[in-house]
């Protein structure tokens, strides 16, 4: 493990800035955002689901771009260009042109984390990758922290749009990291993927594919639900405090620093479906509070129980995908999960968004995601009594 660490460090520094503070972050600015800009929730979300868009069509484009260029300088372009494009956000007030800056943030997040992925799965062994993809994916967690913190204090400290400032702290954060990330890739430059001829159609008639793909796909609606309305959720039913809906929003990151790690150890340990039915367990508790009218004490737990299993989904993913399929294969068909993922993450936010407006009530959006992730651990048990068998 101690060889791989700059590695890690790297692909966590990766992670960080693309998702954690490019995605994640986005919960916590939003409801200022939406107040500030006078935003329904069904636009609110328009504006997350615009970042997913730009997403799936980032994996389209990302095996391709992987296969063609080094790693390092394929990371480093685009994280960079992702900072910029989420800095260009602060200079408008329309939330379509706001969207559109926002979409393509989402397309070069798509590229970064699919590289990022694909190359940590073919330089860390299979005997500690889940451990390894754990760590790597608790960045997320670390962003939620920080944004949990910051954004409330900005908001306390400024009283014009404090949204901007906020997201101009993170996309300066993003192009830093451009820059702080490539000393552990570059050390292992020369572990490129090898291009594949395989037509994408081939793995739609493989059962292993959608067994992987409906795991994901389920995660891709309920936790981009959870992350996006969270923070807006807790505040229209329980009347808090941006600063008390940051501390939930805290809790909620620090716990998500060890999801990976700890269930990607026990999926090492027990095998990945096992570990998925504990998983979606603790996802099922965490929604189905915020679905029903609790005392506020509550969101403590719904935080905890999100937060301590949320990050272990994508590396147990990760790791299925090259437990199910060999190293010529994985990027490929990681890609093509996450874009079904990708996909369900992209409808999630503005089909929730549209509930609330009819409803005026998060408590529907939050039982249809309890449902979904009930379903999750049925089938991950149904996965778990059959054996894993490698298509090469």
């Amino acid at each position: 493990m101690r060889e791989y660490t700059k590695v890690i460090i790297s692909a966590f520094l990766v992670i960080l800035s693309c998702l954690g503070f490019g995605r994640f972050a986005f919960g916590m600015v939003l409801p200022n955002m939406q107040t500030t800009l006078e935003l329904s929730t069904t636009q609110a979300g328009f504006i997350g689901t615009a970042n997913f868009v730009g997403y799936i069509i980032g994996i389209i484009f990302a095996n391709f771009l992987y296969t063609k260029y080094s790693t390092y300088k394929l990371i480093f372009t685009t994280i960079f260009l992702q900072g910029l494009s989420m800095l260009s956000m602060i200079f408008f007030d329309n939330y379509l042109t706001i969207s559109l800056f926002y979409s393509f943030s989402g397309f070069f997040a798509a590229v970064v984390n699919m590289s990022i992925m694909g190359y940590v799965s073919n330089v860390i062994p299979k005997n500690i990758r889940g451990k390894a993809l754990g760590i790597i994916i608790s960045a997320s967690g670390l962003a939620i922290v920080v944004s949990g913190q910051i954004v409330p204090y900005i908001e306390n400290s400024i009283s014009q749009m404090p949204w901007k400032t906020s997201w101009t702290i993170f996309s300066i954060c993003i192009i830093s990291i451009a820059f702080l990330c490539q000393p552990g890739i570059k050390k292992h430059a020369k572990h490129e993927m090898p291009e594949n001829k395989i037509r994408p159609s081939f793995y739609f008639t493989i059962p292993s594919f959608w067994k992987i793909s409906l795991i994901y796909m389920i995660f891709g609606i309920t936790y981009v639900v959870y992350v996006t309305f969270f923070v807006s959720a807790v505040i229209d039913k329980y009347n808090v405090s941006t600063a008390l809906s940051g501390n939930f929003w805290a809790l909620l990151g620090f716990c998500s620093m060890f999801s990976g790690f700890i269930f990607g150890t026990v999926a090492d340990k027990i095998g990945p479906y096992k570990s998925l039915i504990f998983v979606y367990s603790l996802q099922t508790i965490s929604h189905f509070i915020l679905a029903i009218d609790v005392n506020s004490i509550a969101i403590w737990l719904s935080a905890v129980t999100f937060g301590i299993s949320v990050w272990s989904i994508p590396s147990i993913v990760t790791l299925l995908t090259s437990l199910h399929f060999d190293v010529k294969r994985t990027a490929q068909v990681l890609s093509l999960v996450t874009l079904l993922f990708a996909s369900c993450q992209a409808i999630a936010p503005i089909a929730a968004g549209y509930i609330y407006d009819i409803t005026n009530d998060f408590s529907d959006v939050f039982m249809a995601t309890t449902i979904l992730t009930l379903i999750a651990v049925i089938v991950s048990y149904i996965f778990s009594k059959q054996p894993i068998k490698q298509i090469h």
